[in-house]
């Protein structure tokens, strides 16, 4: 009898080990690499590279003891967040068929949180394209709804911008399936991206201040206020970036993940006014005030950017701030009532276009 549960004990520890070793190598792959030695040591010149580490404008502030809605267990990453809207969102489902063959003038396509696709005087750009969970294994972090665009239909894309290598934000499947298009990220992440079979020629690493010029089309990298990394080791060893996309008659402001701060003045007045800004609006709380944005500061912001018209982005797919998934938008449209600032609010794979930029009262 002993024999028969000892066996029984090493048959469960053998299926264990088999499935936690499993996993781990898929978290390694999902994980990508990190920016060797070399790399790190020829960011040393940068003012906002220290001690091996990328700086923020203002020191990350993480309070536990001051959490809205906590403290929340780690358990709650692998199920459905009660945060979560009760129904299935709306959406519209895109294919191949769905683009032209060449891109319009200025379109817009919202996928979800931060991935969207522009296309802007015929050349077409995707941001942070995630379309599963926001986390190296499987079923963590899971998305309210699956996203309106499956890999295997990505149009030709000429450009991937990657703001920053969080999860939420930089997906190891999306870019394998991109790969032979023409990547704009933030200093270090190229590493990841070649481990994940990008060509080298094909990645273009941005600083803050650094452009990108084909054409009309010019892409530069400006500052956020956040932090970086993807396996609690190397923190803050690649760079996190909004993007100014402009072309020869439009002017476009990408926050990316970024607290609020004095940049988005000092870009305004660097670079605006813009034709429309894509702020985050999601993902803050009182126990990491200036990691996110606060709804408050979203239209102050957009104000402070020079712009008129704002598409928020960041929102509606994942739980990572113990905040009702529809709170933010509301917050953001009570704020914007009384202004000049016009909020466009797509249903997640809907077609705007952006010269028009009239969406129904979100939804």
């Amino acid at each position: 009898m002993l024999k028969k549960v000892f066996k029984i004990i090493l048959y469960i520890v053998i299926v264990f080990l088999i499935i936690a070793i499993a996993l781990g190598l898929y978290a390694l792959r999902e994980i990508g690499k990190s920016p060797t030695k070399e790399e790190l040591k020829s960011f040393e010149k940068l003012s906002y590279f220290k001690d091996g580490k990328f700086r923020s404008p203002q020191e990350m502030i993480v309070d536990k003891d001051n959490v809205r809605n906590g403290p929340a267990g780690f358990q709650r990453l692998f199920t459905r967040s009660k945060f979560a809207p009760t129904e299935k969102l709306p959406q519209v489902k895109l294919t191949k068929e769905s683009f032209s063959e060449t891109p319009s003038d200025y379109d817009f396509y919202w996928l979800g949180h931060s991935s969207a696709i522009l296309e802007i005087d015929g050349k077409r750009i995707i941001f942070d394209p995630v379309l599963g969970n926001a986390a190296p294994i499987p079923f963590i972090v899971p998305r309210y709804n699956e996203a309106p665009l499956t890999r295997e239909d990505f149009p030709h894309i000429d450009y991937v911008i990657i703001t920053h290598n969080h999860y939420d934000h930089l997906e190891r499947k999306s870019i394998q399936a991109l790969k032979d298009s023409r990547f704009i990220v933030p200093l270090g992440v190229g590493t990841a991206l070649v481990g994940w079979g990008v060509a080298k020629q094909n990645i273009t690493e941005l600083g803050w201040g650094d452009s990108f010029i084909k054409g009309n089309l010019q892409i530069t990298a400006e500052i956020s206020q956040h932090y970086s990394g993807r396996d609690g080791l190397a923190t803050n060893k690649t760079l996190w970036n909004s993007y100014i996309i402009k072309s020869k008659n439009k002017n476009i402001y990408w926050s990316g993940d970024t607290g609020y701060g004095e940049h988005f003045k000092q870009i305004g007045n660097k670079y605006g006014p813009f034709d429309f800004v894509a702020i985050e609006i999601d993902a803050w709380n009182t126990g990491w005030p200036n990691i996110h944005i606060f709804p408050a500061e979203v239209i102050k912001a957009t104000k402070e950017l020079k712009s008129k018209k704002i598409i928020p982005i960041h929102w509606g797919v994942f739980d990572l701030a113990l905040h009702p998934w529809n709170e933010s938008i509301d917050m953001i449209l009570n704020e914007a009532k009384n202004t000049n600032i016009e909020v466009l609010t797509p249903i997640m794979g809907e077609k705007i276009n952006l010269y028009k930029s009239k969406t129904k009262k979100w939804w």
